[in-house]
């Protein structure tokens, strides 16, 4: 018998090794040549073409070389995609297998697993030439594996190859274990069957199942089975299905398949990801009197549930797994309302008549809601034998008043309706036939609205907080009504990113500037005028970052009710500002001319210190920040590389110590970093600058210089008095010894020295601002040196002596000074006797 698995126009090697059939187009001797050569390129490539189809089960493939159009049916509809050809009128080769026999229009050419190939367009079996000529495109349709293989040229005109699964290929397996149709009840882990009863007599139900015959089918509610689909878009839900035992009988019920989209939101037919629910509802042929056998056989004298496969549009597309679980007996015992949960609160038999204890049913949603019946635990279940249930308003009146209405165990409650409470009666007819009552009281909550968005906002992180948040028409958009109602009813909360998760001090505003200030929040006319809103720096976080933080603002009525007026909200996005918008290098000559190197000399309390104290300043118009907010950090490395940091008190480097080897500053450049903090201890709000320290000791480049007629010279006469003279002039006509330090220069005369704060003693200095200085020369020096004497105030100071010389000796005056830090400095000059 031919069965038609193939269609297709050849291309390549093909090894034939099941039923099927491929169509190719004949060869016009050379005109196939010219045909090929006009079919341009797919439109859309094969690698689009499966990424769009995937998995979904192609029912079929088409290619129609006269226009050119490759047609793709799954599931979801018919797919064209469009090859360009201009190719002219082609007949079809079909190539069938018929049993062993492989045909070419219906002449045996070959055998079942004969080589199949194709060599400069002909047809070759097993290496000899058949004499068809065929073209180059290949559509293969093969039961063997369930797929269409389709060669087709892709978006670059090369022949590609891509397979797509039939749609009847493994297109259903089930789970076993979901499997079973039982009791839905959660009592063990293999619960009793469905749970069923015969009506006693006539019952008038208002439930939705309606009045009751005597004698009728009561069932109790049962479980459902699941199903997972390949491909996962197949719509299982419009097929047909069926459950079948393997005898051919179909099971007396309906089969329906619901897509059971987990985390998938809208409405879809298919299932997203495959798994679909599989409910059956027994059919009018299932009675009371024969539900105990409907879905059972009787096997060795044993009653044996019946396995069913699932049928899908008449194909069987599982194994005999499903299985119709029932109870044997009709259930005995009526239901136990300390069995159950009602609305998720545990059912009492003090709830059972109206003069007893209600059942508290607190924070249901406003809109409409359904009141669950489940069982209360594991092991104490009887929501099973549930077979209808309704809902009875129990006050009538009120539920008008605050639009509260009923519909089977739904309710429906306006937004009048949040914050009352509400009595209701729950009517539960089991399937024994016997009703069972609870008595509720529902308090709905509070009615919430959608949150509204204000305008995106965003705050540089200034030290002075300003937080102000402008409002929209937050609170002008009000009406009087609302206005009204809200009495200051109104609350912050955040995301807690930056600000604290709950705000509570906040002020408002009319003006931007923050300088009309609302107080009145009870009144409605002054509500309407709030424009901006404070929050106070005390609502910050404990650990807040920069960055988007979202707060919503709550207009609700009065405290009681709880009922949300108004609620809007914005993304406030906090910068940091740089530190140079902050703060500026504080003028003096310290600073090199880029304002990078500061030049700070060292003092000394019990140690070696360093001041950095002053070397930044707060920037104009800062406000929130004084100079003792600046922060510093500052590290040198010794010639070992280690980096030490230095102890930094508000700007004082107290242990400078380290940075004086031999008596010298050896350690004279310090890496430093200036910052500020903009929420006290965070270092993530904290911005910073860098700078260099470049350090000197108190008295470091102090030197000795001798003037004549205005100008420095090399060489310091010594007078016929024995004497350099000391500085004696101004500007142009200076001339004698001078010390100069720091731009500034004194006559070195006398024992009372002092310049630019430093006091020059003889002695050891007794602190950072004394200076001890000494006299001498170098050993080939000719003379000796003797130190000045007197006070220049006593007119009694002549300068550096240099006694025992002769007329043109020379030497070098040597000028040492040491500072509190044990630092010395020292300065020479040249001198010669005249």
């Amino acid at each position: 018998m031919n069965k038609k698995f193939l269609s297709a126009i050849l291309f390549g090697a093909l090894m034939v090794t099941s039923t099927g059939t491929f169509v190719s187009c004949k060869d016009y001797d050379d005109d196939i040549d010219e045909i090929n050569g006009k079919i341009d390129k797919i439109e859309t490539t094969l690698s689009e073409l499966e990424s769009k189809i995937g998995d979904k089960g192609v029912s079929s493939v088409t290619f129609d070389e006269k226009t050119g159009v490759l047609t793709v049916v799954d599931g979801t509809g018919s797919h064209t995609y469009t090859i360009k050809t201009t190719a002219p009128s082609v007949e079809k080769t079909v190539v069938t297998v018929d049993g062993k026999n492989l045909k070419v229009d219906g002449k045996v050419i070959g055998q079942l697993g004969d080589t199949v190939e194709v060599k400069d367009n002909e047809l070759y079996v097993n290496g000899k030439a058949t004499g068809i000529k065929v073209g180059k495109y290949a559509i293969l349709e093969n039961d063997a594996d369930g797929m269409y293989t389709i060669t087709l040229p892709d978006a670059n005109g090369e022949m590609k190859t891509i397979k797509l699964p039939k749609a009847t290929s493994g297109m259903m397996s089930v789970t076993a274990n979901e499997a079973t149709f039982t009791a839905k009840s959660i009592a063990s882990s293999a619960p009793d069957g469905i749970a069923w009863g015969k009506a006693p007599g006539a019952i008038t139900w208002k439930g939705a199942k309606g009045n009751i015959a005597k004698g009728q089918l009561l069932l109790g509610r049962y479980t459902e089975g699941e199903v997972t689909v390949v491909p996962s878009s197949y719509n299982l839900g419009a097929q047909t299905l069926k459950l079948v035992a393997s005898d051919g009988s179909v099971a007396p019920v309906t089969v329906t398949a619901t897509a059971n989209n987990d985390l998938i939101y809208g409405e879809r037919a298919a299932s997203a990801n495959g798994n679909w629910t599989v409910a059956i509802t027994m059919d009018e042929t299932v009675t009371a009197d024969n539900i105990a056998t409907a879905f059972a056989t009787e096997v060795e004298s044993q009653a044996k549930n019946v396995k069913y496969a699932l049928s899908v549009n008449g194909d069987l597309v599982t194994g005999y797994e499903f299985v119709i679980d029932t109870d044997e007996d009709p259930e005995a015992t009526a239901l136990e309302a300390t069995k159950i949960k009602v609305g998720g609160v545990e059912g009492t038999d003090d709830a059972k008549t109206a003069s007893g204890t209600p059942l508290a049913i607190s924070d249901f949603k406003l809109g409409t809601n359904e009141i669950i019946i489940e069982d209360k635990a594991a092991d104490n279940a009887d929501a099973h034998k549930v077979y209808d249930a309704y809902l009875e308003i129990g006050d009538i009146d009120k539920a008008g008043r605050y639009g509260v209405t009923v519909n089977g165990m739904k309710i429906t409650a306006a937004d009048k309706a949040a914050k009352q409470e509400i009595p209701f009666i729950v009517h539960i007819l089991d399937v024994t036939g016997a009703e069972t009552k609870q008595y509720i009281k529902v308090t709905f909550v509070a009615a919430t609205v959608e949150d509204e968005p204000i305008a995106d906002q965003t705050y540089k992180l200034m030290p002075e907080k300003n937080f102000v948040i402008d409002l929209g028409n937050t609170f002008t958009g009000l009406t009087d009504e609302q206005a009204d109602k809200v009495q200051g009813n109104i609350t912050w909360v955040t995301d807690g990113n930056f600000f604290k998760a709950s705000i509570s001090s906040v002020t408002y505003y009319t003006d931007a500037a923050c300088k009309k200030q609302v107080t009145d929040l009870s009144s409605a006319a002054t509500i309407k005028t709030i424009k901006y809103a404070k929050i106070a720096d005390s609502e910050i976080a404990d650990a807040p970052k920069a960055g988007a933080t979202k707060l919503t603002i709550t207009l609700s009525d009065a405290a009681d009710a709880g009922n949300e007026i108004k609620k809007v909200s914005a993304n406030y996005t906090i910068t940091l500002p740089s530190f140079d918008e902050l703060a500026v290098v504080n003028t003096n000559a310290l600073w090199n001319e880029a304002g990078t190197t500061l030049t700070a000399r060292m003092g000394w309390s019990t140690n070696a210190t360093l001041s950095l104290a002053k070397a930044y300043t707060v920037k104009d118009g800062v406000k929130g920040l004084a100079i003792d907010d600046i922060e510093y950090v500052a590290t040198y490395t010794t010639d070992a590389g280690k980096v030490t940091e230095l102890t930094v008190n508000k700007g004082e480097i107290e242990n400078a110590d380290g940075l004086i080897v031999e008596k010298k500053v050896k350690y004279n450049t310090l890496a430093a970093t200036a910052s500020i903090e903009l929420v006290a201890d965070i270092e993530d709000l904290t911005v910073s600058k860098d700078f260099t320290v470049t350090v000197k000791s108190i008295f470091e480049d102090a030197k000795i210089v001798y003037y004549k007629a205005g100008a420095a010279q090399s060489i310091a006469t010594v007078g016929a008095d024995n004497y350099i003279a000391p500085l004696t002039g101004a500007a142009d006509k200076r001339t004698g010894l001078a010390l100069v330090f720091n731009g500034k220069e004194i006559a070195v005369a006398g024992t009372d020295m002092a310049i630019d704060g430093i006091t020059l003693t003889t002695n050891d200095p007794s602190s950072a601002t004394e200076v001890k200085v000494e006299y001498s020369n170098t050993d080939a020096s000719k003379g000796t040196v003797v130190a000045p004497k007197g006070t220049a105030a006593g007119k009694d100071a002549k300068g550096v002596s240099i006694t025992d010389m002769k007329s043109g000796e020379k030497g070098t005056l040597v000028v040492t000074f040491t500072d509190k830090n044990n630092v010395v400095t020292t300065s020479t000059i040249d001198y010669q006797y005249n």
